[in-house]
């Protein structure tokens, strides 16, 4: 009777620290939708490199700087043209293409992901281009594997992804990349006023994408390369954390905001204006003047580092050569922030 209650005991204390497993359950579900902060990249970030069983990853003083929902919808949602073609597809996301400065003969007005769950893999399987006259579904040549089913600790998966889009006289677009995806770790992951049991996933990329617009009469290619790690809990849908890594620097990290952490940090919030401008204007904050402030993207690039210009209504930010799209504005010295859209 003892020995039982012992190996029960054990048993149990145990699988306080088993490794997770996790499957589709676990990934983003249609009719979800998951609140995710983009934190205020923190001074360090530890060591990213080492992986392993059993760890620990401290990252309970992230600051959220925005928070955003991302909606996955259900496929009966979809258009009937993209039901059709994307009949093994289990759900999409819709995201903004970039503003190109060019008024297409065809007004496109967004763009749409398409996933789905297979036997071995979460992957993406095609996308689709809004206009205001049809929806163009746009089949991946070669799907992109996003992770490996089910997901457990020493999963690796390697594929290549590849797609097209031409629409003649109109846009060209095309993608072609590879990546390389290992479950590195498991353990406990701590956040602003919660803590998970997770799976870390590394993801390294290299792609480049080439795009030509026939109105402007240009193209040009670029290349995307970096690491990202990525932390995946039961249940949570997108990774509960996520940090880009670019040119060796930590730079995008997104994270599950808990209710708490968010109120905590809406008392930081500034207004800038204007909050909508062209790139080259003053935007201003009314804040003191001697403290030092960074602009970056929502990608983590760094756009500004130092102290804003001044005049009699306080600082100012020149915006010359910021990209187009948001920009968060932080205050360095106590984590106020703002952001403004660039068109």
């Amino acid at each position: 009777m003892r020995y039982s209650l012992f190996m029960a005991a054990f048993a149990w204390a145990a699988g306080l620290h088993a490794q997770p497993v996790l499957n589709s359950n676990d990934l983003p579900q249609g009719g979800n939708t998951y609140v995710r902060a983009t934190a205020i990249p923190p001074l360090g970030a530890g060591d990213l490199e080492t992986g392993g069983p059993g760890l620990t990853w401290d990252y309970s003083g992230l600051e959220v700087a925005t928070e955003a929902e991302t909606p996955y919808f259900p496929m009966s949602q979809a258009s009937l043209t993209t039901q059709f073609v994307f009949s093994g597809a289990d759900h999409f996301t819709a995201f903004n293409l970039p503003d190109f400065g060019e008024d297409f003969a065809l007004p496109i007005s967004g763009a749409t992901v398409y996933n789905e769950f297979g036997n071995d893999a979460y992957r993406t399987v095609g996308i689709g281009i809004t206009t205001d006259l049809f929806d163009l579904p746009i089949i991946y040549d070669d799907e992109e594997e996003i992770l490996p089913l089910p997901l457990n600790y020493g999963a690796t998966l390697s594929g290549t992804q590849a797609f097209e889009v031409d629409i003649p006289g109109i846009l060209f677009y095309a993608t072609e990349g590879e990546t390389d995806i290992e479950v590195d770790g498991w353990g406990t992951l701590l956040l602003p006023g919660s803590s998970y049991e997770c799976l870390r996933v590394k993801r390294t990329f290299a792609s480049e994408d080439t795009i030509a617009l026939a109105a402007a009469e240009f193209g040009f290619a670029l290349p995307r390369e970096g690491t990202v790690y990525e932390w995946y809990a039961a249940g949570e849908g997108m990774p509960v954390l996520s940090i880009q890594v670019l040119l060796d620097i930590p730079a995008n990290w997104q994270f599950k905001p808990a209710p708490s952490a968010v109120g905590e940090t809406a008392g930081l919030a500034l207004t800038a204006f204007p909050s909508l401008l062209e790139a080259g204007e003053f935007v201003r904050v009314d804040a003191p003047a001697g403290q030092r402030w960074t602009a970056m993207d929502l990608t983590g690039r760094l756009w500004f580092d130092g102290l804003p210009e001044t005049d009699a209504s306080g600082i100012r930010f020149n915006t010359e050569g910021w990209p187009s799209g948001t920009v968060v504005l932080v205050n360095q010295e106590n984590g106020q922030h703002g952001r403004v859209v660039i068109r």
